[in-house]
């Protein structure tokens, strides 16, 4: 498996990752993500198996906003793989997250990654509160 930065040529399998599929915000998000946010994906055998969304804007902090991957693909360590290495690039601070506290894939997979949650937030979905999670590095 490679990790590396996405390219804008790339968006139209960005796009088709499940993450990307709930929700039509997530597909405009995606398409500025490419051209202003840290964009990553995970290859294998030259083909896209996953990606990660991630930048400092979050309180000048590191965030990790969004990540997919392929179906084909689930279950194999691309994920954890993917937030392996945005925590390679930002040793020494916090890493922060969130998702909907329906997802608990996602959230089974912070807390084995030592993700610990520090809050939750009402109201950006309604009926299914975003909750925050944060890792030392």
């Amino acid at each position: 498996m490679h990790v590396r930065k996405a390219r804008a040529d790339e968006l139209s399998l960005l796009e088709k990752m499940p993450h990307a599929l709930h929700y039509t915000h997530h597909l405009s998000f995606i398409r500025h993500a490419l051209g202003t946010k840290e964009c990553l994906v995970a290859e294998i055998d030259g083909a896209v198996a996953g990606f990660v969304v991630w930048d400092r804007g979050f309180y000048a902090r590191p965030f990790l906003w969004m990540l997919g991957v392929d179906p084909d693909h689930q279950h194999e360590g691309i994920a954890s793989t993917l937030i392996e290495h945005v925590e390679s690039l930002n040793a020494g601070h916090n890493l922060y997250t969130s998702t909907n506290e329906s997802n608990s894939p996602m959230q089974g997979l912070l807390a084995k990654r030592g993700f610990t949650p520090v809050g939750r937030l009402e109201n950006l979905d309604p009926g299914d509160p975003e909750v925050f999670y944060v890792k030392k590095l």
